[in-house]
């Protein structure tokens, strides 16, 4: 554990070997494509660009040739270049931790493009890290986090960790397998995920308690009350944080279970339009290639609601409500109800086009290993009609071995 920096694929990064490798580059990539979005070699890369400072974009692995033609980006353009100065040796970790106040670094980061072609936002350094805590403190963490490298919330993972030499340990994709063996192996004390992640790997830690976690930490989805009262008893030391985050905007917020409490800095930053939207000042948010559209205010297309002075909770992403027969229907909530059926690990709801009511709604459902399938199915639809109104009750139950993933790690929902 001394010096881990990163465990990843079964395979041990040091701080020692990651400054080692930063400085025997001897070319620079202003684009860091990374086919299969290894993390070791994109932190190599974002390390590379703080030490000598010079700015970058980051590319998710995962984008085809096509989605890259369709950003102007040419193979020809991912060919790293020639550095006009070279260290004769690596530097240390304090050589570049003391640069962390770059004058032209900047990083940009491009939307998951799952609603269009993805769209670039350039971030400065200390938009990136402005919910960074560092000091003694927050020294020994070890950090778990199932977030994809390239996007912002692996990001917020890598500068916290990073800025107090905390060691990193990688459990997305197929390594969520193991996350119970990682989490006693490396004594790890702080986990970031989405709320999809926790409860595809739920079933795998729920046999055991984690006293050695202090913190499991929420984002990227709306915040599931049912899974942090189950995640409370299998982590009974740990505090429950649910971030709110954006590719345009960067960490914002965090909030204890599924409540957001504006700061005296932020409240200000913050507003919510006529349509429970809601929208955040453009001084928070990075540099937009369409900066022009987005006025003063940048309409994050999150739907929320207001419980109090300065707090709110987090309903849906407009985009994901589903018309039924002029009916708005959340999938989230429906999705609540039919995951506290006993059997049902997960599930997500969809609109089927129909020619009445304009959509049925449809949901896919992951059961229990031990549940049966027709009985599960029976549970669901009744408790379905005796709490939802009937616009909300799916029409047609599906039963699914996994639910299919976003590149960040949400479900897909169309």
């Amino acid at each position: 554990m001394k010096d881990l920096f990163l465990a990843a694929g079964g395979c041990h990064y040091t701080y020692e070997q990651l400054l080692k490798d930063v400085g025997s580059r001897g070319k620079k990539c202003s684009r860091i494509f990374v086919k299969g979005n290894e993390p070791y070699q994109i932190f190599v890369s974002v390390v590379h660009s703080l030490w000598l400072d010079y700015p970058v974009e980051l590319l998710d692995g995962d984008f085809s040739e096509e989605e890259l033609n369709k950003m102007g980006i040419q193979s020809a353009d991912l060919q790293p270049s020639l550095i006009d100065r070279r260290s004769e040796h690596p530097p240390s970790y304090e050589d570049v931790t003391a640069l962390l106040r770059p004058k032209n670094w900047t990083l940009s980061l491009y939307t998951s493009g799952t609603t269009g072609r993805p769209k670039k936002v350039t971030h400065r350094y200390d938009a990136l890290t402005r919910q960074v805590k560092t000091g003694s403190r927050w020294e020994n963490q070890v950090w778990g986090f199932a977030y994809n490298p390239t996007h912002m919330a692996g990001l917020q993972v890598f500068f916290q960790a990073f800025n107090n030499k905390n060691p990193m340990i990688y459990a997305f994709g197929e390594e969520q397998k193991q996350l119970p063996d990682l989490i006693d192996h490396y004594q790890i004390t702080h986990l970031s995920a989405t709320a999809t992640y926790y409860r595809n790997i739920f079933p795998r830690l729920q046999s055991k308690v984690y006293p050695g976690v202090k913190r499991v930490t929420f984002g990227g989805e709306g915040f599931d009350e049912r899974l942090s009262e189950k995640m409370k008893q299998t982590f009974p030391h740990a505090q429950i944080r649910n971030v709110y985050a954006s590719t345009e905007a960067g960490s914002v917020f965090a909030g204890n279970g599924r409540t957001f409490t504006l700061s005296s800095s932020t409240k200000d930053l913050v507003k919510i339009n006529e349509h429970q939207e809601l929208l955040i000042h453009h001084s928070l948010v990075g540099a937009l290639e369409n900066a022009a559209d987005v006025g003063e205010w940048l309409n994050t297309g999150d739907v929320v609601q207001e419980i109090g002075e300065n707090q709110f909770v987090f309903v849906s992403r407009n985009s994901d409500f589903i018309n039924v027969g002029g009916y708005r229907v959340n999938p989230l909530e429906v999705e609540a109800v039919l995951t506290a059926v006993p059997g049902v690990e997960d599930a997500v709801v969809k609109g089927k086009k129909n020619s009445v009511t304009g959509n049925l709604l449809t949901a896919e459902l992951v059961k229990a290993a031990d549940a049966e399938e027709d009985q599960v199915k029976e549970a669901v639809r009744k408790h379905a009609a005796d709490t939802l109104q009937p616009w909300k009750v799916p029409r047609m139950l599906t039963f699914v071995e996994e639910i299919r993933k976003t590149r960040t790690g949400k479900k897909v929902r169309e």
